[in-house]
This record gives structure tokens, sequence and C-alpha cells, in this order.
């Protein structure tokens, strides 16, 4: 079933809406394994069936196949498929023409990240051929980072990987295998090839693992009673959150909000796949380098529009942070031993607030109207209109845009004699950084060479530009700049 947003739910109305929501906002392993949303309050079963008790498995062999995706600034991209079989297999027995692979192109008209875009599922398209660069075995349905096998009933078949991440997705998550060679168990019994051709499509959703997002906890709901207002989120619980003691921990928190194409009829699922806007902060090596608690809105309309006309949303966004650093968020999963009854704390000194587009632009006001909240702001591609934002100038701010952006760096422009009149140190260097010093991710030393030279003249405002992006690009190319997280993460509020 598709994802439902949440105007359908107010539409369907509140008792169909829990039912709805109960199966469509996600993937069926995102919800099992990544226990998002309502259809995640009940742990899986023991032996990983789906369903109360589980059902009874298949014959001997191959289970079932799970599309392995990514989110990238291009969008959620399918990495490799998970094939699960019903005993532990032997790594020696499977090799890179053991299986056949196909992924399903997404839908025609699909484009991450745009307004009201069709469903990149919704297609009767055949899954292209997809050229399998590793295979090895694993104890989970998961990309292991050193392509080495691990005990386990998992054959993985993973897919080359283009280092730049910015390229848009022209995936859908459906994907196709076919077990053309012979596998063998651990134990010694052999499962013969096949020309089955599996799918890993089904009535109940399709077996997808993105991740770094299934951990999060999808459709929270903020409610002001004082006011009659709501605000849906999605969370992201640190790990050491969820260990034992985890409670008496206080956590940095980082706002990101995401752009308008997440809007209208949108989901929680696409305002962390259609973009890394917000999901790139809890990815497992970013929460290694920096752990911290993630929440992000979902919108049902454009908060901020081009007239500097913002909706309720954006203060109602301050208000969902206000009661996070009360002390007082319990709402975790009240079905997993992990977090049922834990109070999560929040680093009063590290709140954190950034975003894309209209996301940018609501964090530039939101700092700017409420500047004890927060400790700094990185900012993508947003602008605001000078007069309403020069409270900025007392503010930590790293602001970074595209030369071929328009709107963002003109009006940007504008507002640093603004701010410099009212007492900010900014650093506006004339030269434009290369985005070619980007990709790949892990090859970024000249590149932090050059941010870390900015960052480090001592502005309270730092405003670069890279040379040749426009508006989409720097959506899917700046929030990889380790710099620029790293820098994010080293300010703390006196």
């Amino acid at each position: 079933m598709a994802d439902v947003s949440r105007r359908d739910f107010m539409i369907a109305g509140t008792v169909f809406a829990s039912a709805v929501s109960a199966i469509g906002v996600g993937s069926r392993d995102a919800q099992a394994q990544g226990r998002n949303g309502f259809a995640a309050a009940s742990p899986p079963s023991p032996d990983g069936q789906d369903g109360p008790g589980g059902h009874a498995r298949k014959t001997p062999g191959l289970q079932r196949i799970h599309a392995l995706c990514e989110v990238t600034g291009g969008g959620q991209k399918v990495y490799g498929i998970a094939v699960e079989y019903d005993a532990n297999i032997d790594p020696v027995s499977v090799s890179l023409d053991t299986y056949g692979a196909g992924v399903v192109p997404a839908a025609r008209g699909f484009f991450p990240g745009m307004p009201q875009e069709p469903d990149k599922n919704a297609t009767t398209a055949v899954a292209r051929p997809r050229a399998i660069a590793a295979v090895y075995t694993s104890a989970l349905p998961a990309l292991r980072p050193a392509r080495d096998s691990a005990t386990g009933r998992y054959v993985i078949a993973e897919f080359a990987h283009d280092p730049d991440l910015s390229l848009p997705t022209a995936d859908s998550d459906k994907v196709s295998l076919t077990q053309k060679k012979s596998v063998r168990t651990t134990a010694g019994k052999v499962y013969p090839a096949s020309k089955t051709a599996w799918s890993n499509v089904g009535p109940r959703g399709n077996d997808v693992v993105t991740r770094g997002v299934d951990a999060w906890e999808q459709n929270h709901w903020w409610w002001d009673d004082t006011r009659s207002a709501w605000l849906e989120y999605s969370i992201y619980l640190p790990k050491s959150f969820l260990a034992p003691g985890g409670e008496n921990k206080a956590y940095p928190l980082v706002l990101a909000i995401t752009h308008s194409g997440t809007s209208y009829d949108g989901t929680c699922a696409q305002t962390l796949t259609e973009q890394c806007i917000a999901s790139i902060w809890a990815f497992p090596e970013e929460q290694d380098r920096h752990e911290c608690v993630v929440i992000t809105p979902r919108y049902e309309r454009t908060t901020m529009n081009d007239y500097w006309e913002h909706t309720s949303d954006v203060e109602n966004t301050h208000r969902l942070v206000e009661s996070l650093l009360t002390n007082t968020w319990n709402y975790g999963n009240p079905n997993l031993a992990d977090r049922m009854d834990k109070v999560l704390k929040i680093d009063p000194k590290r709140v954190y607030c950034t975003g894309w587009s209209m996301g940018a632009m609501s964090s530039l006001w939101l700092m700017a109207k409420h500047p004890k909240t927060f400790a700094a702001g990185l900012i993508i591609a947003g602008q605001q209109r000078p007069a309403d934002v020069v409270t900025l100038a007392d503010q930590k701010l790293l602001i970074i845009t595209g030369s071929d952006d328009n709107k963002a760096t003109p009006w940007n422009e504008k507002c640093v004699p603004v701010w410099e009149q009212a007492g900010a140190r900014v650093t506006r260097p004339a030269e434009r950084l290369d985005p070619a010093l980007i990709f790949p991710v892990d090859d970024q030393r000249q590149l932090t060479e050059a941010v870390d030279g900015y960052l480090g003249r001592n502005g309270n405002i730092t405003f670069l530009t890279f040379d040749g992006v426009d508006h989409m690009g720097s959506a899917r190319k700046f929030f990889y700049i380790r710099a620029a997280r790293d820098w994010l993460f080293a300010q703390s509020k006196a």
C-alpha cells in the first residue's frame, strides 16, 4: 500500500486514520525492523515472520528478498538486495554470478522532492538488470561496509554505488532476483538454481530496508491544548538513549526542516527519503561523530513563501522545540522496552537549526524571532527580508549557497551590510568554492581546509558560495560538507 499522508487521515476520519496509518506509513521492513509509526507498536515475532505469532515458513530455501536502500542527496536509491533463506548460508557457495538482479525504474515524471510528484512505485515497468558488485553473507538484511561475510541466513547482493551522491535517483523501491546457481547452507544442504523470479512487492507493502531511516520514529504528533494546534513530526532517538541509563544523559538537538516539496500530500517517510536534509544527521557514521536527537516536521502546506509570508506552522515548530526543552518528552514507542517510560533530556546549550529552501527560510525566521533558543544554524540556500532578520547579527550562522541560485545568493548579499551595521562579524569571501571537492565524501581534505580556513576568521556569520550550483543542486550537495556539520556541533551557547 502506498504511503498515506496526514491529509488523507483528516479526510477519512480519526478511526479510519488509525487503521490506515498502521499499514501505510512505510514499507513492511521499515515497520518490522525500524518499528516506525503505529504499525510498529508491537515488536516482530521471534522467528522474524510477519503478523501475530508469525506465519509458517515456506519450503526450505529462498524465503523472500528485500531491497536495500540508501538515502542520498539525489533521493532514495537501491544499493543492493538481501536474499533471505531459512538457514545460514555458506559464503564459499555464493559468487557474483549466483544471482541475476534488477531494479524497477521509478514512475514516469517522478523527481525526488518535487511538489505533488507521482508515486515512484506507481509503474508497471519491468525491472532493469543491475550489475552485482559484491556478494557476501550476513546475519541482517543490510549492507556490510567492508563487504565481508558474516554467519547468517541472508546473502547480500550489493550493487556498485556512484560516489557522486547528488545525482537524482531513477529507482523505485521494487526489485527482482533470480537464483541462477545453487547455494549451500553451512550444514551442507544444497538449494539448487531456479528460474523463479522473486520480487519484494507484497500485499502489505514492499520489503524495503533503508539504512539510517528505519531507526526513526515517524508520525509523532505534537499537540498544543492551549491553542488547539498540532504538528506532525518524526524523531530520531540516539542509540545511547535507548541503552540502559540513557535517560540520564542530555543530548544535543538538531531541528532539520525540509522543503515545500515534502509538504502538501507528502508523508513523514518522504521527508526522510526524498533528500538527505534530515536523514543525514541520523546516519550511523554521523551519529558516531556527533550523537544527537533529530526532529523533522511534516507540514501540510508551504510554511514560508517568496512574499515573506509565513503560516502558523513556523511558530508551532518553535513550540515543539520548546516542549522538548522542558525535558518531559516520554513518547517513545511504549511497546519497546528500550524506550518505554524514558524521559528524553535535551542540552539547552546545544540546540541547532538547519534546512534547505523553505526549510532554510523557516530556520532563519525562527532564529531571528527566538534568538535565545538556538546555539547555531546551518542555512542551505535560504533567504529572508533583511529587515526581518537583523537580530541574527548576534548569532552564529553558516550560510551556503550556489552562484546560480538567483534568490538565496542575492538576498543573503543584501543581508550582509544590515548584519554588519548591527554589529555582526561577517566572513564573506569573494572566492567561489569548487563543488567537485564535495565528492567522494571520504576524500574532502581540500574542501575541509578551505571551509575551515574561512570559519577560522572568527566571524559569527560565515557566508560561502559554490561556483555553478543552482538552487536544486544545493540541496543535493551541500549537506554532505563534513566541515559544515562539524562546525555546527562545535557551537555552544554561553
